[in-house]
């Protein structure tokens, strides 16, 4: 089948010397694996840059149902992410990254594209500093993965249960939470948005401290989350 898609790019593996398996996030079609042709004509180097981590593109997607790597054609860019900003590259690769490993379907959610290409686009135009942007990005993308903490059930002195998500006077027992002051600042950043994240004073240790409860928020919910090899390197750059 012959679909006409918007696709964003997460990330790409090296398949043999002339082809590389490209992971796409579609708006048509949900998360997409790709066979691309990746050899050294000019029209292969072309399609490498239009296909870098976060960038967008139109094609026509081939979709065969006996098929777990899918093909593509007619390819043309909408956003080319330079990746020339240490910061926003760093960025970019830890949100494509996350997605590449927690998206384990092909299911079509065109909100959850439009975040996600709002969110890229942002990034690489935004007059004010990033530096808060991946926890920005964790924080929202919790409402299209379902897990968006219940805030209404907040009260000061409340912990926060990881496995409901919500506030609660005291912890249940054998559970993950976060204990009065933390679930405090929690509620807090729950506020946090692409538009005033600048606002947002966290230091780098602070930053480090949320990522990591954030990535263990998610884990409870969809398993461990491990070996995200951008981390490193986005911890690095703030340090």
């Amino acid at each position: 089948m012959l679909i006409p898609a918007r696709c964003i790019t997460l990330n790409s593996v090296k398949y043999n010397d002339s082809r590389s398996i490209v992971n796409c996030l579609s708006r048509e079609c949900g998360r997409v694996p790709l066979f691309v042709n990746d050899g050294n004509s000019p029209a292969a180097r072309r399609r490498r840059a239009i296909m870098l981590p976060g960038s967008a593109f139109v094609c026509i997607l081939d979709i065969r149902e006996n098929r777990s790597l899918q093909s593509l054609r007619d390819i043309m860019p909408v956003r080319i992410m330079h990746l020339d900003n240490p910061v926003v590259s760093a960025i970019t690769l830890f949100a494509c990254d996350f997605l590449a490993t927690i998206l384990r379907d092909s299911q079509p959610d065109p909100l959850l594209f439009d975040f996600v290409d709002e969110f890229f686009a942002h990034i690489s135009t935004s007059p004010h500093s990033i530096a808060n942007a991946p926890i920005a990005f964790l924080f929202l993308l919790q409402h299209f993965m379902g897990i968006a903490p219940d805030s209404a059930s907040y009260a000061p002195g409340f912990c926060f249960d990881f496995a409901s998500g919500s506030f609660i006077p005291a912890p249940r027992p054998n559970s993950q939470w976060l204990d009065a002051s933390q679930a405090a600042s929690l509620f807090s950043l729950s506020r946090i948005n692409l538009r005033n994240m600048h606002l947002f004073p966290l230091s780098r240790h602070d930053r480090n401290a949320i990522l990591d409860l954030l990535i263990q928020y998610y884990s409870t919910h969809f398993g461990a989350i491990r070996n995200l090899r951008s981390l490193p390197i986005l911890r690095a750059l703030f340090d």
